[in-house]
């Protein structure tokens, strides 16, 4: 099996798992969201964890959307350069970003873990939900490292250049 081969069944692979998970944590996120607000609100009554396990839930299917919009080149970028540039010079800035992109998931996914090992050290808690710090801020560098992931996985398979005539294209 090719690199690039493998790469491309990491990338359906990986594509289930975070559909999977955008569904499911949305899914939690809404219903965590609608228990909240009957029990306030109807019932003048709540628990303590459901603000903070809605806002967490939210964070961690958002971020894992946002995954999923680098795969699919939907990911915030500037790309007015790249769409008036001759091809060849757009196609060295979208793998420019690409590779700029990837330093930066990389850079941001170590300071995350030096910042969870720290939390761990500290071994505090939630005082909400009971959850230990470095748990939940463990979610950012995991993330950080999936969007990494993505940016590998497209430049194996190649990065595509949006032709400037492409709806949507900004």
């Amino acid at each position: 099996m090719s690199l690039v081969s493998a790469a491309k069944y990491l990338d359906v692979a990986l594509a289930g798992i975070e559909d999977g998970l955008i569904v499911v944590l949305s899914l939690a996120a809404l219903a965590l969201g609608v228990m909240q607000v009957t029990l306030r609100y109807v019932f003048n009554t709540g628990y303590e964890w459901n603000e903070a396990a809605f806002v967490l839930v939210t964070i961690t299917a958002m971020l894992t959307a946002g995954v999923r919009a680098v795969r699919e080149d939907r990911h915030i970028s500037v790309d007015i350069l790249p769409s008036i540039a001759p091809q060849p010079v757009a196609a060295i800035m979208n793998v420019t970003a690409v590779l700029a992109s990837l330093g930066l998931c990389v850079f941001l996914a170590w300071c995350g873990w030096l910042f969870v090992g720290f939390a761990r050290m500290m071994d505090t808690a939630s005082p909400e939900t009971g959850i230990k710090d470095w748990i939940v801020y463990s979610i950012m560098p995991t993330m950080m490292c999936l969007f990494a992931l993505r940016y590998i996985i497209r430049l194996i398979i190649g990065v595509q250049s949006k032709p400037s005539h492409e709806e949507g294209a900004s």
